[in-house]
């Protein structure tokens, strides 16, 4: 072979060298094996804070595996129970098995959540999970992480799915009023369902699922708080977690009272509208005033919008 040929040969050979460049580990690369994660709870997409969770929380980790290397083609999702150790910040992540990366540099997805077991029903071959909404219980997601051993996720955070509404329910003629018995959102879809493949998790209400009111935690027989004009207005009384409205949208009320608002004792169920400035957001708590007036009127007003603090996950069964 001539030095022409010979130069020629190589020139051709370069392309195909950088492409398995791009795709191979580093020389002298060490892959890691076991898939070790620590994970935080925030209190929405925006940042991560000490999460407040003190006690240990079983969660579950959605996996599915590349069925070769590079080919993008991926088996059937399957899942892992797992142990979000208790703590602030990032906390150790314990699987019921130990769970492996591939050693070819096959690629694996994850995607955490909570809660699993009996409030959930888990569709392997679609990639997705229903939740069962009660009003009371935290959802969340950690959106869909992809790894390989040789580029490994450590860290993943845990983020709020549904919407926190507080109320605060006060009247300048509490004595016309009465207590308040019950409230309820009407009209919620309770099936919500989790898309794994999402990287960004969010809930979706199933078009064909159940449709049903939800209770207001925390404030059933709640008397009337009398706010004469001038004073403070109570602090938020009760509270629920539900999915976000459509477009940001509204959220009815069913509001049970002793009386009617005209001083009669017979129970009564007055509909309001609630409405927030911005729409109703994941992982937010919005501060919502019920003003029981005159004329059978309830004014429902967006007080605020905040960031789950330490004190609401403790007051949040999980």
């Amino acid at each position: 072979m001539n030095n022409l040929t010979k130069i020629a040969s190589i020139l051709l050979l370069l392309p195909a060298l950088a492409a398995c460049s791009d795709s191979a580990p580093s020389p002298g690369q060490t892959p890691e094996t076991m898939i070790s994660l620590e994970a935080a709870i925030g209190p929405s997409t925006r940042g991560v804070i000490g999460s407040g969770y003190a006690e240990d929380l079983p969660v579950c980790f959605a996996r599915q595996d590349e069925t070769g290397v590079s080919s993008g083609s991926y088996g059937v999702w399957r899942t892992c129970p797992a142990i979000r150790t208790g703590g602030q910040g990032n906390r150790p992540i314990v699987f019921a098995e130990a769970q492996w990366y591939g050693l070819d540099g096959r690629s694996t997805h994850l995607h955490g959540y909570y809660p699993s077991g009996d409030v959930t029903a888990v569709d392997a071959q679609t990639g997705k999970v229903t939740f069962t909404i009660d009003g009371k219980t935290d959802i969340m997601a950690t959106g869909c992480l992809a790894a390989t051993a040789y580029q490994p996720v450590r860290t993943c955070t845990f983020r709020h799915l549904l919407t926190q509404v507080a109320l605060a329910c006060y009247s300048d003629r509490a004595e016309q009023w009465g207590a308040v018995t019950r409230i309820e959102a009407v009209d919620i879809r309770t099936a919500q369902q989790l898309d794994w493949q999402s990287e960004t998790p969010r809930l979706a209400g199933a078009l064909d699922g159940p449709v049903g009111n939800m209770a207001v935690q925390d404030i059933d027989g709640l008397p009337l708080v009398q706010v004469d004009e001038g004073e403070d207005l109570p602090e938020a009384q009760g509270y629920i977690l539900l999915p976000v409205p459509e477009s940001g949208g509204t959220v009815q009320l069913a509001v049970t009272t002793t009386k009617d608002g005209k001083g009669t004792e017979t129970a009564t169920v007055t509909l309001v509208a609630v409405t927030v400035e911005g729409g109703f957001q994941s992982g937010k708590r919005h501060v919502v005033s019920l003003f029981f007036t005159d004329g059978s009127k309830i004014q429902a007003t967006s007080v605020g919008v905040k960031q789950w603090t330490e004190q609401d996950a403790g007051e949040i069964p999980i």
